[in-house]
């Protein structure tokens, strides 16, 4: 995957240093494909809106009106022209190393009804899934290592919406494609969904190149059916308590999630905040972390995370800032003795806002010091660690939101802090606000999806930004993915060794004396690290095992 040294937009009221220093171009990673579901995700700008809540402000996603196209099915898109579409964009926007496929829903709305028999619906079905793995086949082969999420659907809501409307249901813009369909249930059309959700598991469990985040129920989880749904089955729920990721099956999604036009309600598309709540699930459960390079480590936790005070007090909060008279800083510790040995290009902080008293302190002023090891006698989490000196202390770019709970800060870390994050001791943080007047809580490592994270670039940390680009750029690494032998061709160098890590950093396979390709056939499918030693650098490069 071709590395992208950052140069993001650092937003002025957060950003600590100019913009000269500390901004860096938006940069296009994700391409947005398939049918009004697409459009709408594209119209609603949901992708953004939670890359920015999740510390990801500075990554865009691309479409256009052949990319996502309302009333579109799966045989659309295997129209040689909007093939040619697909293939002409990704060459356009070299960057782009995620997909978001949203396709699908329209083959099951315009050709399925409730009178076929079983072994009509899955004819039905295994054609879609045919037309949907050959498309992403076409998008692996036109951008080799990239990585395909399949968008999947919430529940409809036909029976409630066309209903509340009698004695004039017809005349509902939707009412004849429930017609089409001979008028399903709640639980007969859902349970064509959930169907095809297992089939979608079983492709991404067995294709490290495609993901599905199953989420059919979010708009019952976020939204809640906070009045009685007025068709049977009736009842209440309230929000954020449905089991997810399949909710309530036999209910469809609450109606005030669904799209208004004015004088009707849609009954299979969202609302703007039903796409942003949807877009937002998948950004938690994927692309958070897939848009991490190259190499991500959790927080320690326990007595190894905390805050400290100008006064002494000792927390297992994550606290910064002020209260009263005594000012608080957040120190956390990761593990990286179990980086790989090499350098690193680029590093982030992630944290994820819980709470608030008075004036955020997050804005330009923030400071952290690192240092390789301990900031006291031990890893805990001490009162001599405020005054510790650390290794070095440098400003931060920062990037996401911390204006409400529950959104996600990433602090860019300054080159002269990179030297100390190695593998010869764990590394500790201490993030500051001076001159703050409110306290911020930071969300403790508890639960891992919510932890803080250090992410990872590795390359040599004194290679400048140009040098380092052209050698990336220069570095062809094939097949990729593989189930055998990579190959790696440079037209600057003979590569002296090739080593092999797994994502959490444990070397794996290694090539020593001038090598040019390595065999991966025994290892597990997945996504790996290769390193290239080159004599006076390293260069990363991920690659998928097939």
């Amino acid at each position: 995957m071709k590395k992208m040294l950052l140069l993001v937009i650092c937003f002025g009221f957060i950003s600590l240093k100019s913009k000269a220093q500390c901004s860096e171009t938006d940069v296009t990673r994700v391409m947005l494909i398939g049918d009004s579901w697409a459009n709408f995700i594209g119209l609603d700008n949901a992708i953004n809106n939670s890359f920015e809540k999740w510390g990801h402000s500075n990554y865009k996603y691309f479409t256009n009106a052949t990319l996502a196209e309302n009333g579109t099915t799966t045989e659309d898109f295997l129209d040689p022209a909007r093939l040619a579409e697909i293939q002409n964009q990704l060459n356009a926007n070299p960057d782009i190393d995620l997909v978001h496929l949203s396709i699908g829903g329209n083959d099951v709305l315009n050709a399925w009804d409730v009178t076929f028999s079983q072994a009509q619906t899955d004819s039905l079905l295994d054609s879609v899934y045919a037309h949907i793995v050959t498309i992403i086949d076409f998008i692996k082969i036109a951008r080799p290592g990239i990585r395909i999420l399949w968008s999947g659907y919430a529940y409809p809501n036909f029976g409630e919406i066309i209903q509340e409307l009698a004695p004039f249901q017809s005349s509902h813009p939707f009412y004849g494609t429930w017609q089409g369909m001979g008028f399903p249930t709640f639980t007969q059309l859902n349970g064509i969904l959930n169907t095809y959700s297992v089939s979608m598991d079983t492709l991404a469990a067995n294709d490290p190149q495609v993901e599905f985040v199953r989420a059919a129920g979010i708009m019952q989880y976020t939204f809640g059916q906070t009045t009685a749904l007025s068709v049977p089955p009736g009842g209440t729920y309230a929000p954020y308590t449905v089991p997810m990721p399949d909710g309530y099956p036999d209910y469809p999604s609450p109606k005030n999630s669904m799209r208004t036009y004015v004088i009707f309600r849609d009954c299979f598309h969202l609302s703007p905040q039903g796409y942003n709540d949807f877009l937002e699930y998948q950004t938690h459960k994927f692309y958070h972390k897939a848009l991490m390079d190259d190499q991500y480590f959790i927080s320690e936790g326990g007595t190894h995370d905390g805050s400290v005070s100008s006064q002494g007090t000792v927390s297992t909060q994550l606290q910064m800032g002020t209260t009263g008279t005594e000012d608080f800083s957040t120190i956390l510790s990761f593990n990286s003795t179990i980086m790989p040995d090499t350098g690193v290009s680029k590093a982030s902080l992630f944290l994820r806002r819980e709470l608030l008293t008075g004036t955020n302190p997050v804005g330009n002023n923030l400071q952290v010091k690192i240092v390789s090891g301990s900031f006291s006698a031990s890893a805990d989490v001490e009162a001599s660690d405020y005054t510790a000196p650390g290794d070095a202390t440098d400003s931060p770019c920062q990037f996401g939101s911390t204006v409400d709970n529950g959104h996600w800060i990433r602090l860019d870390l300054p080159a002269s802090l990179l030297p100390f994050i190695t593998q010869n001791a764990i590394t500790q943080f201490m993030i500051s606000a001076p001159g703050a007047t409110g306290l911020i809580e930071f969300t403790d490592a508890t639960d891992s999806e919510f932890a803080p994270v250090l992410n990872i670039t590795y390359g040599p940390a004194t290679v400048s930004i140009a040098e380092n680009m052209s050698d990336l750029d220069d570095v062809f690494i094939y097949p990729n993915p593989t189930s055998g032998i990579l190959v790696v061709e440079s037209n600057k160098f003979t590569p002296l060794s090739l080593q092999v890590f797994d994502l959490p950093g444990k070397l794996i396979l290694e090539s020593i004396g001038n090598t040019s390709s390595i065999d991966i056939s025994t290892l597990p499918q997945g996504m790996y690290v290769v390193k290239i030693h080159t004599g006076n650098k390293i260069i990363s490069k991920r690659v998928i095992k097939k």
